[in-house]
């Protein structure tokens, strides 16, 4: 191990640390002098301006202290060099001794003695002011002095170095000045961390970097005057061995940069243990509040959930305006929980077309976004700017700015709401009644603004009257199928991707309606992963957007959630094995088919099997007239046999809603469940 002293009074380190970390610390009194640090530490790094008579310090009696004290350090005293001959003006400043090697310690000792009152992130952050102010002067002059016949004349009286000198000394001590900022930044935020609630005193990371600061303090000053001794020394006749000097300031750096890095690895673990004590803290007071069913209104929830510092912590996009929490407290609150993905248009578009239902924002309840995003990403640009794409599209409220989301809320919104990945609504009530276990997107994906209030006892009453029928599957699909059913026309849905297919189907379904003379109202609905979607002008009468497209099968997995959510058994409801069977329809890439009439009249088959028997029409003709058309397809159907293809569906993984065992509906083998996992895109 390299000897700790060394007999050159020039270099760094001249007697032992330990003997002079207890001389220093016998300087420090009792922090009787507290002030702001930061607005001055801020300054600071501006070291071409004045900066005392700009920020705000503390009380008038304080700033007039750090002036003095200012003051007093700094180096008041100008060497007027004249051939040989050295005019000293008045001494006033500590720094003043700062021209000889030698008088290091004493200054560095003076400093502190002259900082005592202070406590240790005060003294550094005055000495730095100090040596600002000097370093800022010297600027000056140096910046006049091709322009300003009086600053000409002062550098002329100091006679500078030539440039070639000044410039290495000035790219080392930038080097060094900026470690010095970054440690003394570093202090500045331990002063924060210490009075941080969150954090216990006797955390260990926190009481040895606290240990610490004294020590770091010191080798601030001592670069501090190393500095200035570099300035002092400007002067042609005393600037000496630039190499010591060079040498003198790389040890520092490297020295005050280790420290600074080491402090900063204890400020970003002191910063986590206190965030994950108050997300911890906050997540409790959450949780036991959201649990409170006599709460007086919605106001004290929505500020828990959303902000209780904000005046107003909401966006409205409808009408560009910033909206307080307190708005709310007489409207039905829909929480609209979301992932942050440009992918969320579907959601959007049913969202906006029940929110504008009349052209207008509902009276009765308000839409609230709040994104479900990961702590770690809240600061990155690319999330800031999609939030905001998000959020322009949206016409309900919206949080105003991604910081104010609270990580403890979305750990509730994940571990008590169960929130994995897709979206959904919570609603919280005008008397602050929430709807903890109950998600209200499945009823807005079904019924639209008839779905209103929102609540569990609608979704019930919605159910009771409702069974599976062409009406079911089209609603909010499109918008004349009750009509129809109501008239007993005959429609037909089909999909698939393989054209083929759905050119020979389109073109037998067309000849046999001709024939008979009926009507018949056909729609491409095309597969559940939407990959390609055929040219509909060609084979259906009734176009569809494919957003449309998109949102028929969504609904079908928003009845089978909402069928679980009411409490109906997956394995002996009807309803959910018919949206089973279609979603098996919607795995099919060769073609499937339903051709029903009335509200309950429907036949519905693989494409295979379906193409077939109406490609046989001539044999089962004769029974339509007896049965009807939708029945005597479907028992004629039943006599061709199984399809050559059977089925597979993919659902979304959930806490429930999933039978035990399925059989397929082709073969009746009993089916494998597997898993698969998907993009987060998707």
């Amino acid at each position: 191990m390299a000897d700790r002293r060394t007999r050159d009074p020039q270099t760094l380190v001249w007697s032992d640390d330990n003997a002079v970390m207890k001389t220093i610390q016998a300087t420090h009194g009792l922090d009787d002098f507290a002030f702001k640090i930061r607005p001055l530490l801020l300054d600071i790094r501006d070291k071409r301006t004045g900066f005392l008579n700009e920020i705000d310090l503390g009380d008038i009696s304080m700033q007039e202290k750090l002036v003095l004290e200012i003051n007093n350090i700094s180096w008041e005293v100008k060497s007027i060099h004249a051939s040989n001959v050295v005019e000293m003006l008045p001494i006033g400043g500590i720094l003043s001794n700062c021209g000889d090697g030698e008088n290091m310690h004493k200054t560095v000792l003076d400093v502190f003695n002259a900082l005592s009152s202070f406590f240790w992130a005060g003294k550094a952050v005055i000495a730095l002011a100090a040596f600002a102010v000097n370093y800022g002067e010297f600027w000056l002059v140096k910046q006049l002095q091709s322009t300003n016949p009086v600053a000409q004349s002062l550098a002329f009286l100091e006679q500078l170095q030539p440039e070639m000198e000044q410039k290495l000394m000035f790219q080392n001590m930038d080097t060094l000045i900026k470690a010095v900022l970054n440690l003394t930044k570093c202090i500045c935020e331990s002063v924060d961390v210490q009075s941080n609630n969150y954090l216990k005193p006797d955390l260990p990371e926190l009481k040895s970097m606290m240990a610490k600061i004294p020590e770091y303090t010191y080798w601030i000053i001592r670069s501090i005057v190393t500095c200035q001794t570099q300035l002092s020394n400007l002067n042609a006749y005393e600037y000496t061995s630039s190499s010591i000097e060079a040498l003198n300031v790389s040890i520092l750096v490297d020295k005050v940069t280790g420290f600074s890095d080491s402090m900063r690895t204890q400020l970003d673990l002191c910063y986590q243990q206190a965030e994950e004590n108050r997300n911890v803290d906050v997540y409790g007071k959450l949780k036991k509040l959201l649990e409170v069913t006599s709460n007086k209104d919605n106001v004290m929830i929505l500020k828990a959930l959303i902000s209780d510092q904000e005046e107003t912590p909401l966006y409205d996009g409808h009408t560009n305006t910033q909206v307080r929490i307190e708005d709310l407290g007489n409207k039905m609150v829909l929480l609209y929980l979301s992932e942050l993905k440009q992918s969320c248009s579907l959601e959007l578009s049913v969202l906006s077309e029940m929110y504008l239902t009349t052209g207008q924002k509902p009276k009765e309840y308000e839409i609230v976004w709040i994104p479900v995003i990961e702590e770690k990403s809240l600061a990155n640009p690319e999330k800031k700017k999609l939030f905001k794409e998000v959020q322009n599209t949206m016409p309900w409220l919206s949080l105003r700015d991604l910081s104010l989301l609270d990580p403890a809320v979305v750990k509730y919104i994940k571990d008590d709401w169960q929130f994995q990945r897709r979206s959904m609504i919570k609603v919280v009530y005008q008397q602050g009644r929430l709807s903890k276990n109950h998600d209200a997107m499945h009823m807005v994906f079904i019924w639209g603004c008839l779905a209103e209030p929102f609540s569990r006892k609608k979704e019930k009453d919605l159910w009771e009257k409702e069974n599976w029928s062409v009406d079911l599957l089209l609603n909010n699909i499109e918008t004349s199928a009750i009509e129809w059913a109501l008239e007993g026309k005959f429609i037909c849905l089909y999909g698939g991707e393989d054209t083929v297919w759905i050119q020979n189907f389109t073109t037998v379904v067309s000849d046999i309606f001709q024939q008979s003379q009926v009507p018949i109202m056909t729609l491409y609905l095309g597969t559940n992963d939407m990959n390609a979607i055929v040219e509909q002008k060609k084979y259906s009468n009734i176009i569809l957007d494919p957003m449309k497209i998109k949102l028929f099968w969504a609904r079908l997995e928003s009845i089978r959630q909402s069928r679980v959510q009411i409490g109906v058994l997956p394995e002996s409801d009807e309803i959910i094995k018919e949206v089973f069977k279609m979603l098996s329809f919607g795995c099919s890439k060769r073609g499937w088919a339903i051709i029903s009439k009335g509200s309950n009249e429907m036949a519905k088959g693989m494409g295979d099997i379906m193409l077939k028997a109406l490609s046989e029409y001539d044999q089962w003709k004769g029974n339509v007239e007896l049965k009807g058309f939708v029945t005597a397809l479907e028992e004629y159907m039943g006599t061709i046999g199984t399809s050559y293809f059977c089925n597979k569906f993919i659902v979304p993984k959930t806490k429930n809603g999933l039978p035990e065992k399925m059989d397929c509906f082709e073969c009746r083998r009993e089916m494998r469940m597997s898993v698969r996992f998907t993009c987060c895109g998707d």
